[in-house]
């Protein structure tokens, strides 16, 4: 029971990650001056490009985990409504 407790927290400190105006402003810019620098790295400089796209692949996956994140949490939100509701189903019929 705890550990879906902590799924939800979990959950919905994400959510409030992912909602947070100046954190997905600061990820747009990183994303977008990363872009910009692997367009303007010569084709000769395979490793900056390289080491710029690991760049871009990171912050994907950086929102990718997030809203894994939020996901898991509206699950474990979703189990714990049933097991209030099976609980409360057991103490009226049991």
């Amino acid at each position: 029971m705890t550990d879906l407790m902590a799924e939800v927290d979990r959950g919905r400190l994400a959510l409030s990650l992912s909602e947070n105006e100046l954190l997905n402003e600061a990820l747009d810019a990183i994303d977008k001056e990363v872009m910009e620098q692997w367009i303007e790295c010569p084709a000769r400089d395979k490793e900056g490009k390289e080491a710029l796209w690991q760049l871009i692949k990171t912050s994907r996956k950086f929102r990718g985990v997030l809203t894994g994140y939020i996901e898991s949490g509206k699950l474990a939100t979703e189990q714990l409504k049933r097991f209030e509701k099976e609980s409360k189903l057991s103490r009226i019929f049991g």
